[in-house]
């Protein structure tokens, strides 16, 4: 008996879309911000390449801006 034939990874039709996130109508897209010793995924809009900001005027984490 041979293995077992797995999926591959590069199917085409196995593929997921990809998610577009926006926040006030404007397309945003990760980006590592690097702050002294701190690094972490931050949002930019992808028109202006300027940072997502919270209300305290602080880049907001990835994972926030994406929720909108």
């Amino acid at each position: 008996m041979g293995k077992a034939k797995t999926a591959s990874k590069n199917n085409p039709n196995t593929r997921e879309k990809a998610i577009e996130y926006f926040i006030n109508g404007q397309k945003i897209s990760p980006v590592k911000i690097v702050s002294g010793k701190s690094s972490f995924f931050g949002a930019e809009y992808e028109a202006s390449g300027d940072l997502v900001v919270g209300p305290n005027g602080m880049p907001l984490p990835w994972d926030r801006a994406k929720q909108g």
